[in-house]
């Protein structure tokens, strides 16, 4: 899901038993903060692992910050460890607004014109999309300067293709006579809102109802993988601590 809760603390638990082997857990916010207890372990046993944690932006990544009991006479006494294999690895999905910018790799100078991107963009048709970064004010002119800094409204051919229409007449765009495409460019989605589909079909037909356009959401995903360090042996029952930080400040070094 997307983050729209800036500026909120937030928290969440789960409760599991563990099968011993990696796996990936999915939250319902960003987390800052994330915490395993292993409840099997928080024991006066030497050598248990019974809390591991994890920090977002941690210094070095896909660690696990462990205490372990080191004392079986008491179970307050703990080593601190740096696990440095089989850890934690942050496995958010792609989406959100990062994937709906798509890089180009070819302008067509056709009827209509049409844009290809360097990997599948994810659009749909009917979507509005501006083209920035081509033209000639780049150091090196990169070509199609009237399609430059301009909206339009799309349609998908492929998953790496898409053609353009003009966002107020919907007419096709002809750039035959247009600048020839060099190199570079960026395509920025603007707006997720579709148009409805067969908005004026007349007779009304069951062959063509009038209804809206589906959109299928991107949603950014935030997920951890906790390796074998981290979830124990098997039939080892944890309980998940998950934090949002409402707020977060550096305040540098106080010295």
């Amino acid at each position: 899901m997307a983050d729209l809760f800036l500026g909120q603390s937030m928290s969440e638990a789960y409760k599991f038993i563990s099968a011993g082997t990696a796996h990936t857990f999915s939250f319902g916010f960003q987390p800052d903060k994330v915490v395993f207890n292993n409840l099997t372990k928080w024991t006066a046993t030497a050598g248990g692992d019974p809390v591991s944690v994890w920090f977002r932006g941690q210094t070095t990544t896909a660690h696990a910050f462990q205490q372990q009991v080191i004392d079986s006479a008491a179970a307050q006494s703990f080593n601190f460890l740096d696990t440095s294999t089989n850890g934690f690895t942050v496995a958010d999905t792609a989406g959100g607004a990062t994937a709906y910018r798509a890089l180009i790799a070819g302008v067509s100078q056709a009827n209509p014109c049409v844009v290809t991107t360097t990997a599948a963009h994810g659009y749909q048709t009917d979507q509005i999309v501006r083209i920035s970064d081509l033209g000639a004010d780049a150091p090196t002119a990169r070509g199609m300067n009237q399609i430059n800094n301009m909206r339009f409204r799309i349609v998908v051919l492929t998953s790496t293709t898409f053609s353009l229409k003009d966002v107020v007449s919907d007419d096709p765009i002809n750039s035959t006579s247009y600048t020839a495409w060099v190199a570079g460019g960026r395509v920025n989605l603007e707006s997720r809102v579709l148009a409805l589909n067969n908005p004026q079909v007349s007779p009304y037909s069951p062959a063509s109802p009038y209804g809206q356009t589906p959109f299928v959401y991107d949603p950014i995903e935030y997920k951890l993988t906790a390796g074998t360090s981290v979830m124990g042996a098997d039939n080892d029952v944890f309980l998940i601590e998950v934090y949002k930080w409402g707020r977060f400040v550096d305040l540098g070094d106080l010295a």
